[in-house]
């Protein structure tokens, strides 16, 4: 924070060992290597010393000592040998002092010169560096400002002639130093934070940190005097993370991240902390407390909550009654559950006491934990506490909850007549969430019964009383009604209850519709549990069963018609829905994802006894399967049978499986003969391609597939198929070729990688030679590219004249290309004149 001058740097006033003394301990400097005796360097060395003179040693060090010196030496050696003649001629002495510099000893001539020099700066040196500062000042306002601080500070410099007199001047020099600080501090107090801001960046020594919080800070920060160092250091580290924090709530309120940090650091200055809790200022816990219960609904938060509330007993601290309520349900939650209720009992006669501003939350907390517990008795004396003043009834949800898991009939009933409690308290108050909440009590507990008379409740407002009604009114034994608790069900996730309400619904004769329970599998499967999976599975193959019975019995005409049928007394059983097209898709889709080709297989057997159309989705799946286990003929037999005996309708993703099944996608081609054979199945596929090309309209071909197909005809090196490939696209399917697309082609690769300087290179120069031939065909405008149509056209020029062949006459070509294009199914597509490529 300090802003000293500049003549603070002038001397050390801490200094223990003498300049000479430090000067004599300086490092010599390194000896350089002696080259070896026999090398010609030694010889070159050796001459040169010889002609170079010798340095002579100091004078001051090497000389002889004079008949004076010699003699005072023998008289203190006859001083030492009488001590008692030297204690009595005290004054028979003298004191010789000397400065050691770099290259040179100095003889002091008095005591007051040596403590001059000890000191680190003598007066006269004082003045002569006073002297040149201000001849170095800038301009004349700097000179006057100086001259107007030392006239401040009072001293005449004139007279500085001792080291005592520069003790007194750099003292002056303090507390002037001190007074300016103390201005600025006072100052910048009242400033706009901009201007602050400003200051700091001229006067770095200020913080603004400090500034800012100099009235709150300093009440959290704790007192870091008579700390050992490793405890002082810990400390002074929280310090300044609370000191952050307080900023960062401030400019933008509590965040996670700083509630975070906060925390962990707290956690690892907590056993520093336990040595004095006294040190611990009462602001401190307050910012804590604020802190670690901004989320009480997180349960990372409550532990905290529940380790600071420890921590503020064994520290004796004080809680507010607020306080002392999330305290308690914080170490309830935390697991400490006997120690929260002994809490809870020894704080009624405060806490719960009828002019206590916790009254209700305290009531409410014992309710609930009585509840957790199984307490019903002393639950219910905490609810009544609270209905006896009138306070929301929803308090005895939690009762609701207790008793449907207790499991027994008892409990069953005290639930249902809970339930009807707090219903009739509520009135019109009672919401949807009130009501889905209690029937997904009911439902995880097996209360089906309880579930559905709620449920009517919730959809009759009460006007419909399940209990008095002997069997199912027909407003409730129907799907319609069925759908609607399913689809609530469903969509809530509680898709074991929705299971459980469809079973009990069926055995009271109430059949589902097969659209609710395929969303039922449907959500099972998403959900891809093991045990999900195995009940979508079962009741997946329960509707197969069940179509499968209802194709059986109309060949075999056991079923006559509805109007001759006995009625079926009520509350008999009903039998699953039959299953749909879209019950065998998603069963189909879930077997080809978890690789279940046995089960697929089964289950195509199944839809082919079902007796139902086929549509191009299972055909996908079947495909799709058949291909993974690597049967690609039997999955061109399927495709086949299905689009020319079942009249099934490809899809845009029927043909991406389809042109899976070509050999040059699924290994590489060395042999001529394989290779004529492979381009004979890879244009015949693209005939099948162009033969269903109005299931890829209006949008045109899906730029994947046009990828898979150009890339297929590459790696045959089928350049007559690619071109008439590239002409169709443009042409009948609206696809050009983008510059990614095009810059495979031309590297052929399917993959463009960056990686190494040799691929770097590569790409360099395909790029390069694609923008010369794109600017040629641009005639040098580069107008005539922009936009993704005319870009699209030049690349696609760009192809075809990459890879028309090179020999050979252009009528031998035409041909050609006549030919090819009669194989693709193109010819009558395209003309004479485009099927041979636009030459």
């Amino acid at each position: 924070m300090s802003c000293r001058p500049i003549l603070r740097d002038l001397r050390c006033r801490n200094d223990i060992v003498c300049r000479s003394c430090l000067a004599s301990r300086a490092k010599q400097p390194l000896q350089a290597w002696r080259p070896a005796s026999y090398s010609t360097q030694a010889s070159q060395t050796a001459s040169k010393a010889r002609l170079r003179p010798r340095s002579r040693p100091n004078d001051d060090i090497t000389r002889q000592p004079t008949r004076e010196e010699m003699a005072r030496y023998l008289e203190g050696l006859k001083n030492l040998r009488t001590p008692d003649k030297a204690k009595t001629n005290a004054e028979d002495f003298s004191v010789r002092f000397f400065e050691q510099g770099d290259q040179n000893r100095k003889e002091l001539s008095n005591e007051q010169a040596f403590e001059e020099s000890l000191s680190g700066i003598g007066a006269s040196e004082l003045r002569d560096d006073l002297v040149n500062l201000r001849a170095k000042l800038g301009n004349q306002d700097d000179g006057d400002a100086f001259r107007d601080v030392l006239k401040v500070m009072g001293e005449d410099w004139g007279k500085i002639n001792s080291a005592e007199d520069v003790e007194k001047v750099i003292a002056k020099m303090e507390d002037y130093a001190r007074s300016i600080d103390a201005e600025i501090e006072q100052a910048s107090t009242d400033l706009p934070r901009g201007v602050l801001e400003q200051l700091i960046g001229d006067v770095p020594e200020l913080s603004l940190e400090e500034v800012e919080t100099r009235d709150s800070i300093p009440q959290v920060r704790i007192n870091l005097d008579e700390t050992k160092p490793n405890r002082r250091r810990k400390l002074n580290t929280f310090n300044s993370v609370v000191s952050r924090f307080i900023l960062a709530e401030k400019e933008s309120g509590l965040k996670q991240k700083a509630v975070q940090s906060l925390y962990k650091s707290y956690h690892a200055t907590r056993p520093a902390l336990a040595q004095n809790w006294n040190d611990v200022p009462p602001a401190l816990w307050e910012v804590l407390w604020r802190a670690f219960s901004s989320e009480k609904d997180s349960p990372s938060s409550i532990s905290r909550i529940a380790r600071l509330a420890r921590d503020m007993s064994d520290a004796k601290a004080t809680l507010r009654p607020a306080q002392q309520v999330l305290a308690i349900e914080a170490i309830f939650v935390d697991g400490w559950e006997s120690k929260a209720i002994e809490n809870w009992k020894r704080c009624i006669s405060t806490l719960g006491a009828e002019d206590s501003e916790t009254f209700q939350d305290f009531w409410e907390l014992g309710a609930r934990m009585y509840c957790r517990v199984g307490d019903l008795a002393q639950a219910e004396r905490a609810i009544n506490k609270l209905l006896g003043r009138n306070m929301s009834p929803r308090i005895l949800i939690p009762l609701i909850r207790t008793c449907c898991e207790q499991g027994t009939d008892e409990g069953r009933q005290k639930a249902w007549a809970t339930y009807r409690q707090m219903r009739e308290l509520l009135g019109k108050e009672m919401t949807l969430t009130d009501y889905d909440q209690v029937i997904s009590y009911f439902l995880t507990a097996h209360q089906v019964e309880n579930a559905l008379y709620a449920f009517v409740d919730m959809m009759s407002d009460g006007r419909i009383d399940m209990t008095r009604q002997r069997h199912l009114p027909s407003v409730i034994a129907n799907k319609f009604f069925l759908g609607k608790w399913l689809k609530r069900l469903i969509g809530a996730g509680d898709l074991d209850g929705a299971f459980s309400v469809m079973e009990f619904m069926r055995a009271r004769g109430v059949e589902a519709s097969p659209i609710q329970l395929n969303g039922l599998i449907g959500a099972w499967q998403r959900s891809g549990g093991s045990d999900d999976l195995e009940k979508a599975d079962k009741l997946g193959w329960g509707m197969v069963e069940s179509r499968l019975k209802f194709v059986a019995d109309r060949k075999s005409g056991s079923r006559v018609s509805s109007s001759y049928n006995m009625p079926l007394p009520k509350d008999t059983p009903a039998d699953l829905p039959r299953a749909t097209i879209e019950t065998f898709s998603l069963l189909a889709e879930n077997y080809r994802q978890r690789n279940l080709h046995g089960r697929l297989e089964a289950l195509w057997d199944a839809f082919r006894t079902a007796e139902i159309s086929p549509d191009a989705f299972m055909m996908n799946q079947l495909v799709e399967s058949l291909i993974h286990e690597g049967q690609t003929q039997e999955a061109l037999a399927l495709y086949h049978s299905l689009i020319e005996s079942s009249k099934v309708v490809p899809d845009p993703y029927t043909f991406s499986a389809l042109w899976k099944t070509l050999g040059a996608n699924r290994y590489h081609i060395r042999d001529p003969e394989t290779r004529t054979k492979e381009i004979e199945a890879t244009r015949a596929m693209f005939k099948e391609t162009v033969k269903h090309r109005d299931v890829f309209q209006p949008d045109g071909i899906d730029g994947q597939l046009a990828r898979k197909i150009l890339h297929t005809f590459r790696r045959l090196q089928d350049n007559a198929g690619f071109l008439v490939a590239i002409t169709a696209f443009k042409e009948t399917f609206k696809f050009l070729p983008p510059e990614t697309l095009v810059m495979e082609m031309v590297l052929g690769t399917t993959k463009l990688t960056w990686d190494t300087p040799s691929q770097r290179s590569k790409l360099m120069v395909a790029k390069r030679e694609i923008d010369r031939e794109l600017l040629a065909w641009a005639d040098f405008n580069t107008a005539n590219l922009e936009g993704d149509r005319k870009r699209g056209a030049a690349l696609y020029a760009y192809l075809q004249k990459k890879f028309w062949p090179a020999e050979g006459k252009e009528e031998d070509k035409r041909k050609i290309f006549v030919e090819v294009a009669r194989q693709m199914g193109v010819y009558e597509l395209l003309g004479p004149k485009k099927g041979t490529g636009g030459r």
